[in-house]
């Protein structure tokens, strides 16, 4: 049974970096087996339903601007697969998935947390799409679906705990207090297993402040429903740009 992951890929030149987060990401996945395949939710792609990625897919999405000129000379191997995704498909047919045939590359927030964790990338990746318009129950049940999953494939919901843009100090120099506590609060409902807080995520202190909207932080939520116990442990602890939480977490 592989674990499920909730990375939090902060901003996209975190690759770049020699930091805490790059290092950690990729001691963890040093200790995993190896899945049949990946199944990675990010952020970046959001739809009115659940859709899956071409099957060809093998090409980086450069979806950002105004970063340096290397990140988008940044080359990775990644894939999907034919079989793999037709497997899939008919493993989770009671989502009544949808392939976008329009989806040819894959996101920042798949490709960044991928080669954090992995330097060299043998495994087919299948992405799914973020629904736009569940309810957090649904997002939870959504997770629940996919633990049927979990005996051949490593689960990866890429996201962010904190991300408010608005906000940033890019000499790295302060993290503020909204951002801290919301990120202490969330760890500590995640290592309780007091998943129902979270579910509740629009009420608890300071989300908005770190949120103006919930794209970022719902794929947590779908984490918690393909967990066993809805408990986590982290497995890195960092701020970049003062204010954005790299929080990154394992569920059984």
């Amino acid at each position: 049974m592989f674990p499920t992951l909730f990375i939090s890929h902060g901003a996209p030149n975190t690759i770049l970096k020699a930091g805490e987060t790059k290092k950690n990401l990729r001691s963890f996945a040093s200790t995993l087996d190896k899945p049949k395949y990946i199944v990675v939710i990010s952020s970046h792609w959001v739809s009115s339903c659940i859709e899956m990625i071409y099957p060809k897919t093998n090409t980086l999405m450069y979806d950002f601007y105004g970063f340096e000129k290397e990140l988008y000379e940044f080359t990775y191997d990644i894939a999907s697969d034919e079989a793999t995704s037709k497997h899939l498909l008919n493993r989770l047919e009671a989502l009544n998935i949808q392939v976008n045939p329009l989806r040819q590359s894959f996101d920042h927030g798949v490709w960044t947390a991928l080669s954090m964790m992995y330097e060299t990338l043998d495994i087919p990746v299948i992405q799914l799409s973020l629904p736009a318009y569940f309810s957090a129950q649904e997002y939870f049940e959504f997770g629940e679906a996919l633990k049927v999953l979990k005996d051949e494939a490593l689960l990866v919901f890429s996201g962010s705990i904190t991300h408010n843009l608005y906000d940033i100090d890019p000499t790295n120099s302060h993290t503020p207090k909204y951002a801290t506590l919301f990120n202490e609060q969330i760890k500590e409902a995640l290592e309780m297993g007091e998943y129902k807080k979270i579910l509740e995520y629009e009420k608890l202190p300071y989300f908005k402040k770190n949120h103006h909207t919930s794209e970022h932080f719902t794929p947590l939520l779908i984490a918690l429903g393909a967990s066993q116990n809805q408990k986590a442990t982290s497995f890195n602890s960092e701020f970049v740009y003062g204010n954005i939480s790299m929080e990154s977490y394992s569920f059984q």
